[in-house]
């Protein structure tokens, strides 16, 4: 005699609902590796846009600092460094002479000097040159823009006679034996870093 079939026989396959649940879950842990690789990849982004800003103005310090190492001192045109600030932050100007253009602005004769002044105007770091010292006019000024986004311009100046670091430098008789120059910076939505350069301005 024949038995009946069993109703409690096992079932093969998934059910709509178990597929469901996967692909719910499988959408879930992509969506959390892909978030992790986007936020990865955007601090790498941000890390190496600021160590290339970084390297740039490091770059025009360099070159500050090499002109200013190299600077003339002349009774007619003193050395001279002015403490400023402007909305509560550094605002120094630095004022020498120069035998050559560290920034490739020519000179009118390879063997004139030239005025430098450094300064800060508003947000940006400013470069300004007199080819002709005499001149009394703007057609022998030219004016560069070395970074933006600067909050503070601040210089320190060495007397080696003195032994002291001072804020100023308003004597006609003599150089600074080295100068401290700092700029800060203030990117958009973080915090100010300060990028220092110390010159050393041979004999006094």
């Amino acid at each position: 005699m024949s038995l009946p079939a069993s109703h409690s026989s096992n079932q093969s396959g998934f059910t709509l609902v178990e597929v469901l649940v996967v692909i719910a879950l499988l959408a879930t842990i992509g969506a959390i590796v892909f978030g992790s690789l986007v936020t990865t990849t955007r601090v790498i982004d941000a890390g190496r846009e600021q160590v290339a800003k970084e390297q740039t103005v490091r770059r025009i310090l360099r070159v500050m600092a090499d002109e200013v190492s190299i600077s003339k001192f002349n009774q007619s045109f003193p050395w001279v460094g002015m403490n400023g600030t402007q909305e509560g932050q550094p605002a120094d100007t630095l004022a020498f002479l120069a035998m050559s253009d560290g920034l490739g602005i020519s000179t009118v004769k390879g063997s004139e000097m030239i005025r430098v002044v450094y300064t800060r105007e508003g947000d940006r770091l400013i470069r300004f040159t007199r080819r002709n010292l005499y001149g009394l006019t703007d057609e022998s000024l030219d004016r560069v823009e070395l970074a933006n986004r600067v909050k503070g311009f601040n210089l320190r100046y060495f007397d080696a006679q003195g032994r002291v670091w001072t804020d100023e430098w308003l004597t006609t008789s003599k150089i600074p034996k080295a100068l401290l120059l700092e700029v800060t910076f203030q990117p958009p939505d973080a915090d100010p870093w300060t990028v220092r350069e110390w010159i050393t301005i041979g004999t006094s």
